[in-house]
């Protein structure tokens, strides 16, 4: 897959995922979780959501979704 058009955020961020051949296994956690921080960043700001950084809870937990109607 061509990454070229891909904005250099999200190339950064995939670039980073080749970096777990060379990576202690205990430190893939690490690496998982900054991707999933970096992309969710980029897609933010491409969807025009971003506004600066994520409270680091909010990244960690998800956030409910809306409560489901009673039928």
């Amino acid at each position: 897959m061509s990454t070229e058009n891909l904005p250099a955020e999200i190339r950064d961020a995939l670039a980073r995922l080749e970096t777990l051949d060379v990576v202690a296994t205990s430190e893939h956690v690490e690496v998982f979780e900054e991707m999933n921080r970096r992309l969710a960043d980029a897609l933010a700001d491409l969807d025009g959501s971003g506004g600066g950084a994520v409270a680091e809870a909010d990244r960690v937990r998800p956030r409910p979704g809306p409560a489901r109607p009673v039928r």
